[in-house]
């Protein structure tokens, strides 16, 4: 393709072949595309115009100020140079790993069990389904939730987790809490931590404690917190694993519960760890901080591999 006049020019002056007035112009020129200056050219016309006024400027021609239009040459260079990065950038992201998405769901009269990549459970009620990540991956942990669930969250303060249920959002670190979303209101009653609750007209939100409940009214589109009755709690809980406090419990029957809850094995070294004592209250605990207190009490340590955990020990003393 035959070169125009100005990429001659331009080819010469890099080559060192340029000499007089010529010389002059194209210093000025890369000497303007280093300023930072705000005149920017959008369209091809006001381009065109811009190389015409260059070579008028290189035959003699005194059609324009010399100094504006260099301004305007450096702003077209930078918007050119900014496009490129910013192409790049989205280029390159579109590339990104995106986590798969996966969803769960729960029949009538049945809670189901989700175990979540961080180790955060959730327990779907009646007819309920999630949409979570098969990975975290980003800054936040992020779920969507239709129905109803009780989350024990796992504790991450870099990472908080989100909980998006029609037009309710809820934030928290680490906590356990109940969403119930109807017809007409979405209910959240805390029962451990604390969690904060914004909506899509309610951007400031409010913050909700244990023994507390927040109500979310759809048609008035208003989120108000309530002092939640016991009944409650308990009825968040009912037909899950959520209760872990253990008294004068024989560890054998502490470590099937642990299974149950957790979906792993538990294997003793020494059969005998079983017949030892537990009195210890493991609800709303990862399944870590669980190992941890039941190897403290029995003296040993644990090693988990998958879905396996192997505890090893000698027992306890009477």
């Amino acid at each position: 393709m035959k070169k125009s006049e100005f990429e001659q020019l331009i080819e010469k002056y890099q080559q060192g072949l340029l000499s007089g007035k010529e010389k002059e112009l194209m210093d000025a020129w890369f000497d303007a595309i280093g300023r930072d200056e705000a005149h920017p050219l959008r369209t091809t016309a006001e381009r065109d115009v811009l190389r015409r006024r260059v070579m008028a400027g290189v035959h003699g021609h005194k059609t324009w100020a010399p100094v504006y239009a260099w301004r305007i040459a450096a702003s077209l260079l930078l918007i050119a140079v900014a496009s490129f990065a910013i192409w790049q950038y989205i280029a390159h992201d579109a590339y990104l790993p995106v986590a798969q998405q996966l969803t769960a769901s729960s029949a009538e009269g049945f809670v189901h069990k989700v175990l979540l990549d961080d180790g955060s459970l959730v327990w779907l009620k009646n007819n309920s389904s999630l949409t979570y990540p098969e990975k975290f991956t980003g800054k936040d942990r992020r779920v969507v939730l239709r129905g109803e669930a009780l989350f024990e969250v796992a504790k991450d303060a870099s990472h908080p987790f989100i909980i998006q249920c029609g037009e309710l959002t809820t934030t928290v670190l680490g906590t356990s809490f109940n969403i119930k979303s109807s017809e007409k209101d979405i209910e959240v009653v805390v029962l451990t931590g604390k969690v904060s609750l914004t909506a899509q007209n309610d951007a400031s939100g409010i913050v909700v404690l244990p023994s507390e409940k927040a109500i979310y009214r759809k048609e008035m589109k208003q989120l108000a917190k309530v002092e939640a009755q016991p009944e409650e709690s308990v009825s968040s809980i009912s037909g899950t694993e959520y209760n872990m406090n253990f008294e004068q419990t024989r560890m054998q029957e502490a470590i099937r519960r642990i299974e149950l809850k957790f979906n792993v094995t538990i294997s003793l070294t020494d059969p005998s760890m079983g017949n030892c004592i537990i009195t210890a209250n493991l609800t709303d605990q990862s399944l870590r901080k669980t190992l941890d207190v039941i190897t403290l009490t029995l003296r040993a340590h644990y090693e988990v591999n998958g879905k396996t955990v192997t505890l090893t020990g000698t027992g306890c003393s009477e």
